[in-house]
Order: C-alpha cells, then structure tokens, then sequence
C-alpha cells in the first residue's frame, strides 16, 4: 500500500493534513472548520473506538457525505466510487493514522470501509443524520470492489457478515436519486 499522501483518490475525496499546535501541555488540532470545504457541513459526529482486525463496512451513502480522522491507532481505507460520470480513480486504498493526523472527506456515492490493524479511534461526522434508507452495504471482499485489503478473515458486524454482493448494492444506490460527479 502507498504512502498516504500520493495515493490518487475517487474525485471529489479529500485527505487534508491538519496542523497541530505543540507545546508543553500536548497539542491542539483543529479538526473541522466550514471554511475549509464546499461540501456540505456535517449534521453530526460520532466516535467509533473499534478492536484490532476489525473491519466495518464496505457501506455507501447515497446522500450523506462522510468526514473521518483516526484519532488514536490506525485504519486501513478503502474506498470505491459508485458515482455516475466518474472517470477519475475509482478504487483506491490508504492508511490513516495520528502522524500526522488527517481528515478523510468522503463525498456521497463513495463506498468506504475501515479496517483496523491494531485497536485504533476513529472521529467521523456525516452531513445528514444516520438514516437506514440512506446507507446500502456490500461484502468487504466483493471483487468489483478492487480493494486489496491486509487481511483474510476480519471480524465483522452480523449486518457486514450479512451484507450481499457488490451487483445488488450498485443496482440499489444508482436505482435511487443520487448527484452525480460535477
């Protein structure tokens, strides 16, 4: 897997490196600021704290843009553009960690899965709330993916382990309304 700055990227991803400010007490870093991105603002944020070989995902929101930053650890991404007129990088792999700290921003018709390789923490915020008919979901290991992921056999959640293959959850996402690249 490449370095993660010269990974090329699914248009419209960004990995924007943060800067924080060190002294004697620790740091601050600034993780999210509106000016910084014409994408929209997220409606909420979460903290994900997962175990090592984990694997959550590989999940797309048809709407809901996706902001991500390993606060703790480290993560493998994947991530896979569904998106209608999409002629960039359609798969692309990268791994996040806190050095230096990153934020992940996944536009809509992305599909996206974190993998763990070690017990790692993971901030992530989504411009809409959490919306079950917003979020379809496929196997990690579906070869239409193209992500080739560090590992065999990684602990999923029952709906991962459940999750269908890469045909019915395309089908699905582009079957709705979805924005397609500008």
């Amino acid at each position: 897997m490449e370095p993660t700055q010269s990974v090329p990227l699914p248009g419209d991803v960004r990995l924007m490196p943060l800067k924080s400010h060190v002294d004697n007490r620790g740091n601050l870093t600034e993780v999210f600021r509106n000016e910084w991105h014409e994408s929209p603002l997220p409606a909420e944020w979460m903290v994900s704290r997962t175990q090592a070989n984990a694997l959550r995902g590989v999940h797309v929101r048809r709407h809901a843009w996706t902001y991500a930053c390993v606060i703790a650890g480290e993560m493998v991404v994947g991530l896979h553009d569904l998106r209608p007129g999409s002629t960039a990088v359609r798969s692309a792999m990268l791994r996040l960690s806190t050095a230096p700290l990153h934020l992940l921003v996944i536009p809509s018709g992305v599909a996206y899965g974190f993998l763990s390789p070690r017990e790692s923490t993971l901030v992530f915020g989504a411009s809409e709330c959490a919306d079950a008919e917003d979020r379809f979901s496929c196997r990690w290991d579906s070869p239409e993916l193209h992500l080739d992921w560090p590992c065999e056999a990684p602990d999923l959640s029952a709906e991962d382990s459940a999750a269908g293959g890469y045909a019915a959850m395309r089908e699905t996402v582009l079957a709705g309304r979805m924005v397609a690249l500008s």
